[in-house]
C-alpha cells in the first residue's frame, strides 16, 4: 500500500501586528520562536518582510475512514529559505490559488457554491457530536478574501458544552482526486486575545506546521481567513483540533482549491444496501437487503466497497461476518446518502427497550465477527436500541476500523467476546474514531484478551445513568489487552445506585494484567465511583481531566500522571471516601505538574490505601481550609515536592 502523504505550505495571510507578536504555541503547550530555517511562511498584509513558521510535524492520528485508512508523517517540502511567493486573495504575496473543487459553508444554508451543512448529516463532516453556532455579528478582517459571500460567516460549528472538557475537535473527509491543492479556511470571532483559541490543522493525518492562533486572526471580533497548500492522496482529510487549554476554533466555511476534483466511488467496485432491497445489490436499482451483507462482503475483493444507503433498518437477528479485506485495501461498509456526495446516515434499529429500564427487553447483536473478517471498515453508520454489541467481536481478527459511528440506547457498542468453545477474541489493530454513543447500560466498549495496538480517538460516551443488574463503565480493558492509546475520549455519567456497600461504576478502567496504556486530553465526568480507576502497568495520563467523580483518579498500578486536572469530586452515594488522587493497594504513582481543585470540605486531595506509594512533584492544590490534604495509611507513603498551595 502506498504512504498516504501529506505536504503542506501555510500561508498565514494576517499580519504579526494581528497577533501581538507572540510566539507560536506548540502542542504541549510551551511556546517556540519561529526560526528563518523551516518552510513554512507567514506573510503579513501590511508589506512587512516575510517571517518563516516551523516546518510541519509528523502525528499519529490516522486518517479517514477510506479505502486506505492508514498513518502516515507528514513529509515536509525541501527547505529552500526562501518567502511564499505566488497570489493571495487580499492582493499580497502569498497563495495562488487554482479553479474552485468543493465550498462548505460551516454551520450553515447553501449559498451561491457553497453547499448547505446544517443538517445533522454532511456527505463531509465526520465528526459527529458538533451544534451549529451563530455570530453576533459579521465583520470581514483584512485576511478575508474580497469576494466571499458575508453570509457563511454567519455561522459555524463547535462542539457541545459536554465534549468541551475533552475532545475539542472537527473533521471533514473528502474524497479527491489526488494531486496538489489550496486549502482555505474561514474562521469567527469573538476573540478573547491572542492565545485563547488555538486550534492544531491536520492534513490527511499528519500536522501542518504550528497551532493556528484563531484567536489572533479574529482580533476584534473581525473573521479572518488561512490558506494552505497541500498535497492530498485519494481522501483529503482535513482535521482542526483545540490545543489543551484553549477554546474551541470557530470554523465557519472552507474551499478547496486545485487542478483536482471530486471523485464519485472508490477504485474498486460499489455494492449497494437499502432498506427494502432484496437483489443482488450489484446496483442501487437492484440493492440488496442489510441481512445480505456478509454475502456481499464475502463477493467483494480488497478495496471494494458496501454502501448501506441511508434509511432505518430493521435488525432481523446477527449478521455474521468471516471475510473482509487486506491491510493494504479494506474493505469499507459505507452510510450513505444517495452516493457519497450526498448527506445521509443509514440507522440500523434494534429492539431495546425505549426508554431503557433496568428490567426490559435487552435487544441483540447486529454484527458478529469471526475468524477471517479481517481489515473491514465501517464508516457512517447509525444504530438505535441495541443489545450487547452493535459489532460483537467473537475470534480473532485484525485490522477492525469504526470511523463516525453514532449509537443511542444500546447495551454496548463494541463487544469483544468469544462465542461458543472458542477461548479467544483477541483484536490486533482496532480503531474507533469520532464515535458517538448516548445512553448505554454497560459500556461504549469492552477489550480483552491479547488486544492491542488499539486507538480510540475521539470517542464520547455519556451512559446517562442508565441502570442495569450491575454497572456501567465507558471504556473497559480486561484480561491482557495492551497498547492502547486513548485520545481525546470524554466518558459522562456511569452510574451504580440503590445498592448496599459501595458503589461501583467509572469513565475508564483498567485491570492487573493490561499494560502500555496511554491517556492523551481524555475526560471522565459524573461517574459515581472513579474517573479513572486504573490497575495496569505502565500507564501514562497526559493532561488527562476528571470532575465530579466520587475519587476522580483511583490508581492501583503503576501511573505516570502529567499535566492533569481534577476538580470537585462528589460522592452520590455508598461507602468508601470522596477524593481527588485516590492510591490503592499496590499502587505505585507519580503526579506531575498537575492541579487538583474543590472547596467540598469532605474532599481528601491525596488518599493512599494500604501499602500505595505516590510521588507529587509541583503543580497545585486548592481545598476547602477544612478538608484533608492527605490520609496515609501506616504501609502507605506520599512525598510531595514543590505542590503549590493555591491554583
Amino acid at each position: 500500500m502506498a504512504a498516504r502523504r501529506a505536504r503542506a505550505r501555510m500561508a498565514w495571510v494576517f499580519g504579526l501586528a494581528a497577533c501581538g507578536g507572540d510566539p507560536a504555541a506548540t502542542t504541549d503547550g510551551t511556546t517556540s520562536e519561529a526560526t528563518s530555517s523551516d518552510t513554512s511562511t507567514m506573510t503579513e498584509t501590511g508589506g512587512e518582510p516575510t517571517s518563516t513558521d516551523s516546518a510541519p510535524t509528523s502525528g499519529s492520528s490516522p486518517g479517514t475512514g477510506s479505502e486506505t485508512g492508514t498513518t502516515t508523517a507528514a513529509e515536509t517540502t525541501p527547505d529552500t529559505g526562501e518567502p511564499t511567493t505566488g497570489t493571495s486573495t487580499t492582493g499580497d504575496p502569498g497563495v495562488e490559488l487554482g479553479p474552485p473543487v468543493l465550498r462548505i459553508n460551516v454551520g450553515g444554508p447553501a449559498v451561491g457554491e457553497f453547499l448547505a451543512d446544517d443538517g445533522p448529516e454532511s456527505p463531509y463532516r465526520a465528526s459527529p457530536d458538533t451544534q451549529v453556532f451563530a455570530a453576533d455579528a459579521v465583520v470581514a478582517g483584512p485576511s478575508v478574501p474580497v469576494d466571499l459571500p458575508l453570509e457563511v460567516l454567519a455561522t459555524g460549528r463547535v462542539e457541545p458544552p459536554e465534549l468541551a472538557g475533552g475532545t475539542g475537535q472537527l473533521r471533514y473527509s473528502v474524497p479527491v482526486e489526488p494531486g496538489a491543492y489550496q486549502l482555505r479556511l474561514h474562521f469567527s470571532g469573538p476573540s478573547q486575545g491572542p492565545g485563547t483559541r488555538l486550534a492544531q490543522l491536520w492534513i490527511d493525518g499528519a500536522t501542518v506546521g504550528e497551532p493556528i492562533d484563531v484567536s489572533a486572526l479574529t482580533a476584534g471580533d473581525a473573521s479572518g481567513s488561512v490558506t494552505v497548500e497541500i498535497t492530498a492522496d485519494a481522501w483529503l482529510d482535513v482535521e482542526l483540533v483545540r490545543v489543551p487549554g484553549s477554546e474551541m476554533p470557530l470554523l465557519s466555511a472552507l474551499e478547496l482549491f486545485g487542478d483536482g476534483g471530486l471523485r464519485d466511488g472508490p477504485a474498486g467496485a460499489v455494492r449497494h444496501i437499502t432498506p427494502d432491497g432484496g437483489g443482488s445489490g450489484d446496483s442501487v436499482d437492484d440493492a440488496a437487503g442489510l441481512g445480505q451483507l456478509a454475502a456481499l462482503i464475502a463477493a467483494s475483493a480488497p478495496g471494494d466497497e458496501v454502501w448501506i444507503h441511508a434509511g432505518d433498518y430493521e435488525a432481523g437477528g446477527e449478521i455474521f461476518i468471516s471475510s473482509g479485506g487486506t491491510a493494504e485495501a479494506p474493505i469499507v461498509v459505507r452510510g450513505v446518502g444517495t452516493d457519497w456526495h450526498s448527506p445521509g446516515r443509514p440507522r440500523i434499529v434494534g429492539s431495546r427497550a425505549n426508554p431503557w429500564t433496568a428490567e426490559g427487553a435487552i435487544g441483540g447483536t447486529v454484527f458478529r465477527l469471526t475468524g477471517g473478517a479481517d481489515h473491514l471498515h465501517f464508516v457512517n453508520l447509525g444504530f438505535a436500541d441495541q443489545g450487547n454489541g452493535c459489532w460483537r467481536v467473537a475470534q480473532p481478527i485484525a485490522g477492525l476500523r469504526l470511523d463516525n459511528i453514532v449509537a443511542t440506547n444500546v447495551h454496548r457498542l463494541l463487544e469483544n467476546f468469544v462465542g461458543g468453545n472458542d477461548t479467544d477474541a483477541s483484536i490486533t489493530g482496532l480503531v474507533m474514531k469520532d464515535v458517538s454513543v448516548r445512553g448505554y447500560a454497560r459500556a461504549v466498549t469492552r477489550l480483552q484478551y491479547e488486544t492491542n495496538e488499539v486507538l480510540l480517538e475521539d470517542v464520547f460516551g455519556d451512559s446517562e445513568a442508565q441502570p442495569f443488574e450491575s454497572f456501567s463503565t465507558g471504556v473497559t480493558l480486561y484480561e491482557t489487552a495492551h497498547h492502547v492509546t486513548l485520545r481525546r475520549a470524554v466518558m459522562l455519567n456511569h452510574h451504580q445506585v440503590d445498592v448496599e456497600g459501595y458503589w461501583n461504576a467509572d469513565g475508564f478502567s483498567t485491570e492487573r494484567d493490561n499494560h502500555a496504556i496511554r491517556f492523551e486530553d481524555t475526560y471522565a465526568a459524573g461517574n459515581t465511583d472513579g474517573g479513572y480507576d486504573l490497575k495496569s502497568s505502565d500507564t501514562t495520563l497526559l493532561r488527562a481531566v476528571a470532575v465530579d467523580n466520587k475519587r476522580n483518579f483511583r490508581l492501583w498500578g503503576q501511573i505516570a500522571m502529567e499535566q492533569c486536572v481534577g476538580q470537585g469530586p462528589h460522592k452520590r452515594g455508598g461507602s468508601g471516601t470522596q477524593a481527588q488522587v485516590h492510591g490503592n493497594p499496590q499502587g505505585v504513582f507519580t503526579v506531575t505538574d498537575s492541579r487538583f481543585v474543590d472547596d467540598d470540605p469532605v474532599t481528601i486531595v491525596f488518599d493512599l490505601d494500604d501499602d500505595a506509594a505516590g510521588t507529587v512533584v509541583g503543580g497545585c492544590v486548592e481545598h476547602h481550609p477544612d478538608a484533608s490534604y492527605q490520609t496515609v495509611e501506616p504501609a502507605a507513603s506520599l512525598m510531595l515536592t514543590d505542590v503549590a498551595e493555591g491554583c
